[in-house]
């Protein structure tokens, strides 16, 4: 006696070997074959999700066009710097007459830079795309996870800027954090809000939404955070120092480099696994901390 089966499309039983429904003359291989071929494409999708999850990235980046993701790149990239280094051409060129205005002049400088960049960076993002970059600030795990990452970040930036400094024998910092700490001293407020707060947040849209998801998607992970640890790396470098005369400026750039380059490979490390609200705020807390101990230092010593 064969052994019955229902068939697929009117489920009255059939004998198994049937190809077709003597009832309804529906073809069951056919349905048996689509069967399969989505059972194999389930198991082809999670075993992609697997190798894509390695390290068990949850991948909670925000999904914009990607067309959107070059331009915030673009954006950040060009106010951040392009403006900036064309104005300190102008600012070095003009240098005895501006020598007494240094400081104030890197301020406005550098919040001006901010405001403007984030405020054309939020005329490019719709309402819609807002809200998803607001949403994970609502979670509590974000700031706990992002202070955690942030712990990570300091104290392993700090573990590397110590080896650097053992090996060149330089314990000062470079003209980019230099700049920085003589600005939080002279205007401590708006400091906070700007390098602290909205510094961070514009370079986690630039480098990380814009430009490590960009990539992401048409290459490789490994291509995403080697272009982009590079770029974050390199925006810290001043490159002015390459044409001057003294050596030492030079060798304090490059013995900075590499903890601005491990900072940038945790950075996206962070945003890959956990998402924008976490890279954030571990960016935030790297930056907040870094302002206080030198805000503390001036006002102690």
């Amino acid at each position: 006696m064969n052994e019955k089966r229902k068939c697929q499309k009117c489920g009255l039983l059939i004998d198994s070997d049937l190809p077709t429904c003597p009832y309804c003359g529906y073809k069951q291989e056919e349905i048996i074959v689509n069967n399969n071929e989505k059972e194999e494409k389930k198991e082809e999708t999670q075993e992609n999700y697997k190798k894509a999850n390695v390290f068990a990235f949850s991948r909670q980046d925000i999904y914009l066009n990607r067309n959107k993701n070059l331009v915030l790149f673009f954006v950040g990239f060009l106010g951040l710097q392009i403006i900036s280094l064309f104005l300190s051409i102008i600012l070095l060129t003009f240098n005895q007459y501006l020598a007494s205005f240094s400081t104030k002049g890197l301020a406005f400088l550098n919040f001006a830079t901010y405001f403007v960049t984030l405020g054309a960076m939020v005329l490019i993002i719709n309402s819609n795309d807002i809200f998803n970059f607001l949403r994970p600030f609502k979670k509590k795990r974000t700031y706990l996870y992002g202070i955690a990452y942030g712990l990570i970040l300091v104290i392993v930036s700090s573990f590397v800027s110590t080896i650097m400094s053992f090996l060149t024998s330089n314990t000062s910092v470079n003209n980019n954090e230099s700049g920085i700490n003589s600005i939080t001293v002279s205007f401590p407020i708006l400091s906070i809000i700007v390098f602290g707060i909205l510094g961070p947040i514009c370079e986690e849209i630039t480098y990380r939404v814009g430009l490590f998801s960009s990539i992401s998607r048409k290459l490789k992970f490994v291509w995403a955070y080697i272009i982009t640890i590079l770029i974050f790396g390199l925006i810290h470098f001043d490159f002015t120092a390459l044409f001057s005369d003294n050596l030492s400026s030079l060798i304090i750039e490059f013995s900075n480099l590499p903890t601005y380059l491990v900072s940038g490979l945790l950075l996206c490390y962070f945003y890959h696994k956990e998402g924008f609200g976490v890279s954030s705020i571990a960016h935030i807390f790297n930056n907040m901390l870094s302002l206080i101990l030198t805000l503390l230092s001036s006002y102690l010593f």
